[in-house]
């Protein structure tokens, strides 16, 4: 069995080549400033500016062969740092030449195809180096100094596609994420290249590494296609629809370094040494496919997704097949249920949570020139409602450990309040991320200022607030939850109103429907008939119907099956980033969070700062996201007179916090993959 050392071993190329283990041969990967989280592989650690230690390194764990993938591939990078462009590309690469030559380790070089001008199709071999920019020139002169320390080591030259690590997506991830994001992806259509495989690069490598090749190879396909070309195949392969490719020039690009237009390179040589032809772009693709569907690997992690189970869409299809499918037996039904839960004597399911906060505040009689109070970090929702009653609002600054509205800061805006003689009719804390507020400490505050309290507990059903459910209105006046498809659990769209309240239960109920009553004894007389109803409040709509009213019903019963499952997610993070760039979310002891989202928050460091986290997530295809912007920010609200004075705590949060995924199916792996991108300091930068 040989023994194959990856240096730049947590590299696109590493990784994607090591997934396709042979009997014959043992992976390690080599590391320097990063670290992968459950590598299946050994990993090494090597100085690579230290040949004598990579040379006692490779002998320690008798290496066989090296494969250097170590590159600073940006061509931008390359042109602003020309100086690490140099050590990267041309002193690294010539060290670990040295150590192999020195140890007798067979080295094999990746390089590129960005060598020549692109004046001309199918450059060989032999063709002149002619770059164009510092990439290709130092790319050429590491070429030239491995072959000049180790006359025996292998030169590839290629171009390559398949399934990258979390971190590092390849082109082809980065076609296939536009694609199934919908969104256009813009190819071009004068650049042309002869992509390969990886799979079919890597066995072809292990060919020339049998057969003791040396120098200079092209491993590469044999047909000479555009970017856009190489797209429009991705989506037919794939099954998606070709207009969302679209063709571009490079020379519509501003501000971009020059390159070759014509990177395609000959694979004559190597066909003719190993006696074997390469597999046609298309079929190779269809190969990636096939990889793909076979390890079920999710193309992009979204930070919350729903889960729906055959009896959810069984239980639907039954109400859509019996009587009634709006304002049926199926919403009583949901609403009872999620009633009992919490333990709360009533609830009003609602087309929106949105809706339920509106017709909240309108319960409570909320209205022109009133004034109500909430977290400035929260969904634009939680303070909109206030708005559409023609009240005021303002904000309350959040706890630096829960992200919660601050009691402190409350008392404090209650006392300056009172001496203003401007109190809050109605206050709304906001149970962010599925931890309750400090709900004794709110409730005695509205006892003393005499407040009403709106819960807005959207992202809180199935959390416990000093051990009973979050949503039983003990410490409020009415409660609020929210059934989006990224929350606990889901009708689609939806929301409720619950309370403890006959009086606020009959005007919600009212305020849901119109304003239209049906009972006999809240008419202004008696009935003409029983067809008889009395509209008695300038109501709205924003009834559930029963479908969504069914598949909440079915939801319930794995209510406590999905809370467990994202505490155990939510552990695991604790426990895989407790010693990481980033601060984990804390829990106050009198709550046990429901964990509808997980949010980190970055530490000052200096490798990255929290724009370059964020992006470096998004590019990798786990679609992180930021909850919230707070709400004074937006434009409509600074068009208010709002300004970001007053809130230091909720400036920090916005400045630091990211939520990274977090929901019922979210496998092991991918909360890995997560991990790792977090443990990913900004250092080498590693080829392909």
């Amino acid at each position: 069995m040989k023994t194959i050392v990856f240096t730049g071993g947590s590299s696109l190329l590493a990784q994607s080549w090591t997934k396709y283990d042979l009997p014959d041969y043992n992976y390690i990967l080599a590391l320097n400033q990063r670290k992968l989280e459950d590598s299946k592989h050994k990993t090494i650690f090597l100085d690579y500016k230290n040949v004598a230690h990579i040379a006692e390194q490779l002998r320690l764990i008798k290496a066989d062969v090296v494969v250097n993938c170590i590159g600073l591939t940006s061509v931008e990078d390359c042109e602003d740092k020309p100086a690490l462009a140099i050590e990267t590309n041309v002193e690294i690469a010539s060290n670990i030449a040295s150590a192999c030559h020195q140890t007798g380790v067979k080295m094999v070089h990746i390089s590129t195809d960005h060598l020549f001008d692109g004046t001309k199709a199918f450059s060989n071999e032999e063709t002149q180096l002619s770059p164009l920019n510092v990439y290709g020139k130092t790319k050429g002169e590491g070429e030239k100094a491995i072959l000049s320390n180790n006359p025996d080591s292998l030169i590839i030259r290629t171009n390559f596609f398949g399934w990258g690590p979390a971190y590092k997506a390849s082109f082809s991830d980065k076609i296939l994420k536009s694609l199934e994001g919908e969104t256009t992806a813009n190819l071009f259509n004068d650049v042309f290249y002869t992509p390969i495989s990886v799979k079919t690069l890597s066995e072809n490598i292990h060919q020339l590494i049998d057969k003791a090749a040396k120098g200079v190879f092209n491993v590469c396909s044999n047909e000479r296609i555009t970017k856009y070309q190489f797209g429009l195949l991705i989506a037919a392969t794939f099954g998606y629809p070709a207009e969302i490719i679209q063709p571009t020039s490079i020379t519509e690009v501003a501000n971009l370094t020059l390159r070759p237009k014509d990177m395609s390179l000959s694979n004559h040589k190597l066909c003719a040494f190993l006696g074997t032809s390469i597999p046609s772009i298309e079929e190779q693709i269809k190969a990636l496919k096939l990889e793909g569907e076979a390890r079920k690997e999710r193309l992009v992690i979204p930070y919350g997704r729903q889960d729906v189970s055959e009896k959810d869409i069984q239980t639907v299809v039954d109400v859509l097949r019996s009587d009634y499918i709006t304002q049926g037996p199926a919403i009583y039904k949901f609403e009872r249920k999620v009633a009992d839960y919490c333990g709360t004597n009533y609830a009003y399911a609602c087309n929106s949570a949105t809706s339920a906060l509106h017709i909240a505040c309108l319960a409570l009689g909320v209205g022109k020139d009133d004034l109500v109070w909430t977290s400035p970090i929260s969904f634009v929702a939680s303070s909109n409602c206030a708005l559409y009653c023609n009240a005021e609002v303002d904000f309350v600054d959040i706890d630096s450990s829960s992200y919660n509205m601050s009691p402190a800061a409350l008392e404090q805006k209650l006392i300056q309040a009172k001496a203003k003689g401007r109190l809050p009719k109605v206050v709304i804390p906001v149970h962010l991320s599925g931890q309750s507020c400090e709900m004794d400490k709110i409730h005695a505050l509205s006892k003393q200022y005499g407040f009403k309290i709106i819960e807005d507990a959207s992202h809180a059903i199935g959390a416990t607030y000093k051990g009973k459910p979050v949503g039983n209105c003990n410490y409020s006046d009415i409660a609020v939850f929210s059934f989006h498809p990224v929350k606990i659990i889901t009708t689609c769209e939806g929301g409720m109103c619950l309370t403890n309240d006959a009086t606020l239960s009959n005007l919600i109920g009212r305020y849901r429907s119109h304003g239209i009553t049906r009972q006999a004894t809240e008419m202004s007389k008696a009935p003409d008939g029983p067809w008889y109803y009395e509209q008695l409040n300038l109501g709205l709509n924003y009834r559930m119907n029963d479908v969504q009213a069914a598949l909440g019903l079915s939801q319930m019963d794995r209510l406590d099956e999905f809370i467990e499952k994202r505490r155990t997610i939510a552990k695991r993070y604790d426990e895989l980033l407790k010693d990481s760039i980033v601060e984990t979310p804390q829990q106050h002891p009198d709550t046990n969070s429901s964990w509808h989202l997980y949010i980190i928050r970055l530490k000052k460091n200096k490798n990255i700062n929290h724009r370059q986290l964020f992006e470096q997530f998004r590019a990798a295809g786990i679609l992180v996201n930021i909850h919230y912007i707070p709400i004074y920010r937006q434009p409509y609200y600074q068009n208010l007179g709002f300004t970001n004075q007053g809130f230091e705590e909720a400036e920090k949060y916005y400045e630091e916090a990211i939520s990274i995924p977090i929901f019922p199916g979210l496998t092991s792996e991918e909360q890995n993959k997560v991990v790792s991108l977090i443990e990913q300091p900004i250092g080498f930068q590693n080829l392909f």
